[in-house]
């Protein structure tokens, strides 16, 4: 018994030492992500880092005396990112990760503080989980390439239905809706294709490109999006591009192309389109993400290799919502968020 109460009286004084630093840390960690912010001074700043999300705690605030009580969790190889990939805000504003590092895919959700996992039982379970897509009804669908598959997921987490019979995908990398939600299109990689579903039934219905280096040919393309207009955004990796189509695959423009400059890319990743007609692209090689107007013009870009917030190892996935944008730092294992800054006169 003295024995019990002694452990006891240690817990409550741990609980009793919690309590009283919670405050401190609050106030001294209030904002810690405000001088981030591009462009830097003395140029007006535009774009300012909000957060970064490695991991269950950055949602839940599970207190240290509780942690303390119960242990720790059973899940616990799922509390941290370890190679998060692509990621898609969906209509609630919550953040869809995939990572092939867990064979999972992770939701966060800051307003309710909620961190769930899915993909990791069942009979179809993930196993390299890479590009994210969003359906008009909140469906979310991630091409794995080892299963060589698109799966769809139903908001609240459970499986839906798959694409991709035996022989239709070689090495699905991304996947993306058409704003009517009635088409499918799927980036795969290896077979320098884009392949077409209708999403209703997941019957092929068409396909486009070929290897190669002209207009309307891919070298490995990663990833793709849709504006609201219905133009198709491909990524082309290994010939440093982004081609525009539109959705029968009829070849429009090319954005980019090999080289150092602004505007141009080396190893592009991942590609969105925000409400405003803004458009994403990140650079694995630059370490960064370019923004271009609905003209395609160059705006900013955010972002340089590092450790340091606002830096990444590995520029992934990127995700948009109105007025935030997301990106994915690989190798950094986490997340980080960004939001648009009120500018002069408005």
């Amino acid at each position: 018994m003295r024995v019990n109460m002694k452990v006891w009286s240690l817990l409550w004084v741990a609980v009793l030492s919690a309590c009283a630093s919670a405050p401190k840390q609050a106030k001294t960690e209030a904002d810690p992500y405000a001088r981030y912010v591009w462009p830097p001074p003395p140029d007006e700043a535009k774009i300012r880092l909000v957060t970064i999300l490695s991991g269950r705690a950055d949602v839940e605030a599970e207190s240290k005396w509780k942690k303390a009580l119960i242990g720790a969790s059973p899940h616990a190889v799922f509390d941290f990112l370890r190679k998060p990939f692509a990621a898609v805000f969906d209509n609630q504003g919550r953040l869809w990760v995939s990572d092939p590092g867990l064979h999972a895919l992770v939701r966060f959700d800051r307003e309710n503080r909620r961190y769930d996992v899915f993909g990791t039982t069942g009979s179809l379970r993930l196993k390299t989980p890479l590009g994210l897509g969003l359906g008009p009804d909140g469906t979310v669908y991630v091409a794995d390439a080892d299963l060589k598959r698109v799966l769809a997921y139903e908001p609240e987490g459970e499986l839906k239905t798959a694409y991709g019979k035996p022989g239709e995908l070689e090495n699905p990398t991304d996947a993306a809706v058409s704003p009517d939600g009635k088409k499918l299109y799927v980036t795969d990689s290896k077979a320098h294709r884009v392949v077409i579903f209708e999403a209703a039934t997941g019957k092929v219905v068409g396909s486009f490109g070929e290897r190669g280096s002209g207009e309307g040919q891919f070298s490995f393309p990663s990833a793709l999006c849709f504006d609201a207009e219905g133009h198709l955004f491909v990524v082309d990796q290994i010939n440093a591009r982004v081609q525009v189509f539109d959705s029968d695959g009829t070849f429009l423009q090319v954005i980019g192309g090999l080289g150092v400059g602004f505007g141009n890319f080396v190893r592009p990743k991942d590609v969105a389109v925000d409400d405003q007609g803004r458009l994403y692209v990140s650079d694995a090689a630059f370490n960064n993400v370019q923004i271009f107007d609905r003209q395609l013009r160059l705006l900013t870009f955010v972002g340089e290799t590092g450790e340091q917030p606002g830096q990444f190892r590995i520029a992934s996935g990127v995700a948009v919502r109105p007025g935030e944008f997301a990106v994915v730092d690989q190798l950094g294992r986490r997340v980080q968020l960004f939001r648009y800054l009120p500018t002069t006169g408005e």
